[in-house]
């Protein structure tokens, strides 16, 4: 087995005491890894983190790193990802490699997700305008948290109502409609924003 020091650093306290953290990488003998974390002091015993075993690929490598820092004792630090890729460089390129390999992942999922969620929300614009010309039955509960959570889920079904309406007829839904037996919405007489459809489904 090999030890690395991916991360050191010192620090002390009004009170006088001082300490140091390490966090290490093992690679071990059957090709995995596991990450630890240590804290050594002049005055007390030192103190471990339980390490996070068995590691294989770079990913996991990476999310064990990040688990060692929300950690309480190591939640209030940041990890210095420039340093311990130019250690794992040195001593583990492929792994380091890897791990650069899961950011770019990682980033583009994150991207595109964020540009479907911006995709999302463009076609919904109408039907968010419509919504809010609307008026629909309040919450009966008087205590304002249970009057707040119930409103907002009338509110999410007078919206999914409007985009099934919407995705049926090819234009917003007018007058008024029972969605359930508590819940009744009173739209606007007349569409304004239509939709460009070549048929007609009864809408204005």
């Amino acid at each position: 087995m090999k030890k690395i020091t991916l991360l050191s650093w010192s620090d002390s306290n009004m009170a006088g005491d001082d300490w140091t953290w390490f966090i290490n990488l093992t690679l071990r003998k059957d090709g995995t890894y596991s990450v630890g974390a240590t804290q050594t002091s002049t005055d007390y015993p030192t103190f471990r983190l339980p390490s996070i075993y068995p590691l294989r690929n770079g990913r996991q490598v990476r999310e064990a790193i990040e688990e060692i820092f929300s950690n309480d004792n190591l939640a209030s630090e940041e990890v210095d990802w420039n340093v311990i890729l130019s250690i794992l460089t040195q001593h583990a390129p492929h792994l380091a490699h890897e791990i650069e390999l899961s950011y770019e992942d990682d980033q583009a999922a994150e991207e595109l997700a964020e540009l479907h969620y911006l995709e999302q929300e463009i076609l919904r614009a109408p039907t968010y305008s419509w919504m809010d010309l609307a008026k629909w039955t309040p919450s009966p509960w008087s205590h304002y948290i249970l009057r707040g959570m119930d409103n907002a889920k009338r509110r999410n079904a007078v919206l999914e109502f409007i985009e099934g309406y919407r995705a049926t007829h090819g234009c917003m839904p007018t007058g008024t409609h029972t969605l359930r037996p508590d819940l009744s919405v009173q739209f606007p007489q007349t569409e304004k924003p239509k939709l460009q459809r070549s048929d007609n489904n009864g809408c204005a």
